[in-house]
């Protein structure tokens, strides 16, 4: 038996590595009228049939009347104890998988965690071209698998550079490959708004183009693909920064003057531009409540995202964009501000309280933190960011962290190879258990300044997936040496389903002819 300690002795080419498993030495054939089956009378379950049976079995030509030596495998039955389909942080996705000479079964605690043991089912079966079979190699196999965090996420900015639909289903789809759960989408920044909004319609006006935005159904579309593969969709709209987007409709939103004003790095739409909205005015409230509550209907589990978690940016302010503006010092005379991070935290904790009372948990960047300290209110999670002794103080304070530290976990640091994703720990100064059940998980930050439709997948895949096995796999798995084999065959893998994955030692494309075995 192999305790997660090492895929040498085991043989296994799963990613991520599960929890515990244990295997045999018989091969297995499997039937060319294989069936997945289950008493579970589910949509969301017969959809994961439908696109792991094209998975798993891409080859059309294999003869339903061969005859097999040996054991021959019929189907795979699921089993879920809790027929709920409520997506949210806490959903459960534990589940065993056994796989013996004449029989498969899943035992999944819910819909979601059956998708977890198809995709490791998936990636057991091999297809034997010389025998022209399906088979799975070293049965009987038993497996029991858990994740280590519950939040395992990916950040898509859809701002900088404008991705359709078409890509972020492709996105979502590579993400289940990997067991990630969450998709993080920054989808507006400082350089363009592209979704719309019934409620202030002109917002989309800072939209790249006309053809660039997504309707209020292309949303809704992204989030139900996502829930019908066990992703979360977590919406970002970053405040106060980063906003200059939101003044092409409504230039009211922005601080008077700052165009004029020599401490306001105005070169939007390009880099850097971080044009504030303006906390004085009560119409950006207006907007931001209007808006949130089109995106959440003001309740919890509801409206078009319907995740609890709901991510208001709140990093990297520029006050000098503020220092020009009449209206602004009169408003911080009346409020007897004398700092603009006072200025600041009241955008902060006015926006977290709208959040709040709309059923949703505020995200912030870790600048709230780093700016307001223990005052920031306790049901805050605390996206970590730049430093990992703030997330070692945040923790240590009572507040929840989800960790996207930069050095290690930003997608757009082209000089990191997989194993600096792979190699960190998120949690690795933390030996307190209380502690540790604070830190929810993490991502991977795929920043878009530099990156397109063109390069997406090349620049996600496979350091992603390194993180992927962090947040999935024991603590204990740590071997780049073990994990190097199982990674070739996830990139083969991903290839084989359509998924452009880069090299494992060079983003840019291959160095030299050979398999992508070694590459």
């Amino acid at each position: 038996v192999c305790l997660f300690l090492s895929c040498v002795c085991c043989q296994i080419n799963v990613w991520p590595l599960p929890q515990t498993y244990s295997h045999g030495s018989t091969p297995v054939s499997m039937s060319p009228s294989f069936q997945f089956i289950s008493k579970t009378n589910s949509h969301t379950l017969r959809e994961a049939f439908k696109r792991y049976t094209a998975l798993t079995f891409t080859r059309t030509d294999v003869s339903n009347t061969k005859q097999y030596d040996g054991a021959v495998l019929t189907t795979l039955e699921v089993i879920i104890t809790d027929p709920s389909e409520d997506l949210q942080l806490d959903t459960r996705e534990d589940y065993s998988l056994v796989v013996t000479s004449t029989s498969a079964m899943i035992n999944a605690s819910t819909v979601y965690a059956a998708m977890r043991g198809l995709e490791t089912f998936s990636q057991l079966v091999q297809y034997n071209i010389s025998a022209n079979v399906y088979t799975i190699q070293q049965a009987p196999w038993s497996i029991s698998d858990h994740p280590r965090f519950p939040h395992r996420g990916l950040l898509m900015d859809t701002s900088r550079h404008f991705f359709s639909v078409h890509y972020l289903h492709k996105l979502l789809d590579s993400m289940s490959y990997a067991k990630l759960n969450v998709l993080h989408w920054h989808i507006v920044d400082a350089q363009s708004f592209p979704m719309q909004s019934a409620a202030y319609p002109l917002l989309w006006k800072g939209a790249w183009s006309l053809s660039e935005r997504y309707t209020t159904q292309d949303v809704k579309d992204v989030v139900e693909y996502a829930r019908l593969r066990g992703i979360r969709v977590v919406p970002e709209f970053d405040g106060p920064g980063h906003a200059y987007a939101w003044g092409v409709g409504y230039p009211s939103l922005l601080p008077q003057g700052y165009n004029i004003s020599s401490k306001c790095d105005d070169t939007c739409p390009v880099n850097p531009c971080n044009v504030p909205l303006d906390p004085s005015n009560e119409f950006t409230y207006q907007v931001l409540e209007g808006l949130f509550t089109e995106l959440t209907a003001g309740k919890q589990g509801a409206g078009i995202f319907t995740d609890n978690m709901f991510h208001t940016g709140g990093d990297e302010i520029e006050p000098g964009c503020w220092s020009g503006s009449p209206q602004i010092a009169q408003f911080m005379k009346q409020h007897s501000f004398t700092s603009y991070d006072e200025l600041y935290m009241y955008f902060v904790n006015r926006v977290a309280g709208m959040v709040k009372g709309m059923g949703r948990q505020v995200v912030n960047w870790e600048s709230t933190y780093t700016t307001a300290g223990n005052t920031l209110d306790k049901g805050t999670i605390v996206n970590i960011y730049l430093s990992m002794d703030v997330m070692e103080k945040a923790v240590g304070s009572g507040y929840q962290c989800i960790v996207s530290f930069a050095n290690a976990w930003y997608l757009d640091n082209l000089g990191n190879n997989w194993t600096v994703f792979y190699n960190f720990n998120p949690i690795a100064n933390l030996t307190d258990p209380s502690l540790v059940k604070l830190v929810l998980g993490g991502e991977a930050s795929n920043w878009g300044e530099t990156m397109d439709p063109t390069n997406l997948f090349a620049r996600v895949w496979p350091r992603a997936a390194a993180v992927a096995e962090r947040l999935w796999s024991a603590a204990s798995v740590t071997s780049l040496t073990d994990a190097l084999p199982r990674l070739h065959a996830f990139r083969c893998m991903l290839i084989d389903r359509d998924i452009p994955s880069a090299p494992l030692d060079n983003l840019a494309g291959p160095l030299a002819p050979g398999s992508c075995i070694w590459q």
